[in-house]
């Protein structure tokens, strides 16, 4: 589906045009989930003492950071806490993937993602990629249907509008006829398109199908083989986005999984995943059998000390938390401040953006633009993934009194 078409469905639907109706940013923001954001080790960061960045640490009571998780359980049933996940046959070919998407992808036509693709290296303990399905064949025949008859009402609507208005008792000048014919053959030409398109695209803000939100996929997060935490329901909030044509039809949703434990007998979990190395696994059903896609590897960084570096006696660090990291600078500029630090992690942004409020509506800045800008008591902070001049990677704050 072209853009016009796009903007001519959605105009039909919500009675608006809309200049950008799929592009990724807008998508993010669509179908993130509002979410409670917890402080310290929820969201695997700290604000230290005032005058000093810090990360916070997991706490796990041992010298050894996996023995916070689930034990393995030769009894667990296959997908449940504690189990092997060698107890799921693999899918052969899968029909789900993972993809890294929060942090550049930008191509939802791709093919479904291969297992094995590193999905980054978490600071945080929010795991956000996006799960790709095929769409089933009924649904893809659906979107075109819809499509069409999107298409055809908008058609049917111009020209009841343009005769409507042609008889009344007014009579119209010659640039207004002309202007409610050339509606009438835009909608038209919309119409054809849809009748003739090889591809569509669309998401539930536009068309509606049914049956894409499955409740029987999972994920599944292992170490060492075992499953050591869950998400049984990540289809269950958010909005699917599909592409679909004759060669290739795909779903996509934004999944948003946080990273701690399972629940197991005598084990409550619920406590963030220690730093190490992890495997994630997509479990559904396919001809009526349970199977598991995967996996996908996933590096969970180790908490860095506080660092020795202490901000300025006037910078306001209750209102304005930073993530912890190596302060690199830190400088007055227009009535605010302006701070960069090195911090390793994929998603350190984000970790920034969740520290400064308990709900970020701009998600689109948490993930693919790796930026972002949140009101908080009485100032403005943009928060921006970087490079410094020696190479590391850096969040950097533009902080403006509000």
């Amino acid at each position: 589906m072209s853009p016009d078409l796009a903007r001519a469905l959605r105009a039909a639907v919500d009675g608006g045009p809309d200049d950008a109706p799929f592009d990724l940013a807008t998508l993010t923001g669509r179908i993130r989930r509002r979410r409670t954001v917890r402080a310290g080790v929820r969201s695997g960061v700290a604000v230290g003492a005032v005058g000093a960045v810090a990360i916070g640490a997991v706490q796990v009571g041992s010298r050894d950071p996996y023995s916070a998780l689930p034990a393995a359980r030769a009894d667990a049933a296959p997908g449940t806490c504690g189990s092997d996940i060698g107890l799921i046959p693999t899918a052969d070919p899968p029909t789900v993937g993972l993809l890294t998407s929060p942090y550049g992808t930008t191509d939802l036509s791709a093919s479904l993602p291969a297992p094995g693709t590193s999905l980054g290296r978490y600071l945080g303990r929010t795991l956000d990629p996006l799960l790709v399905r095929e769409m089933p064949p009924e649904a893809r025949a659906a979107a075109f249907a819809t499509a069409v008859r999107y298409a055809s009402t908008a058609l049917a609507d111009a020209q009841a509008r343009r005769d409507k208005k042609a008889s009344g008792s007014v009579p119209l000048s010659p640039g207004q006829l002309a202007a409610l014919d050339r509606a009438v053959e835009a909608a038209r030409q919309e119409l054809e398109q849809a009748e003739e398109s090889p591809y569509i695209t669309g998401d539930e803000g536009s068309v509606t199908l049914d049956g894409l939100d499955d409740p029987r996929t999972a994920l599944l997060v292992t170490h060492g083989g075992t499953v050591v935490a869950t998400d049984p329901a990540p289809l269950a909030s958010g909005t699917s986005h599909w592409f679909a044509s004759v060669q290739q039809s795909s779903v996509t949703n934004l999944v948003d999984t946080e990273l701690r434990t399972c629940a197991s007998p005598g084990d409550p979990g619920d406590v963030p995943l220690p730093a190490g190395e992890y495997a994630v696994y997509v479990s559904y059903e396919a001809g009526g059998d349970r199977v598991a896609a995967g996996p996908w590897p996933l590096t969970l960084l180790t908490a860095r000390s506080p660092s020795e570096a202490e901000l300025p006696a006037a910078f306001p660090a209750d209102a304005v938390p930073l993530v912890g990291g190596r302060l690199l600078a830190v400088t007055p500029a227009s009535g605010g401040w302006d701070v960069e630090i090195a911090v390793d992690g994929d998603d350190a942004a984000a970790v920034a953006l969740r520290l400064l409020g308990d709900d970020v509506a701009t998600a689109s800045a948490i993930g693919f633009t790796h930026e972002g800008r949140v009101r908080v008591d009485g100032w403005e902070v943009q928060v921006a993934s970087s490079t410094s001049d020696d190479g590391e990677a850096t969040v950097v704050y533009t902080i403006r009194p509000s």
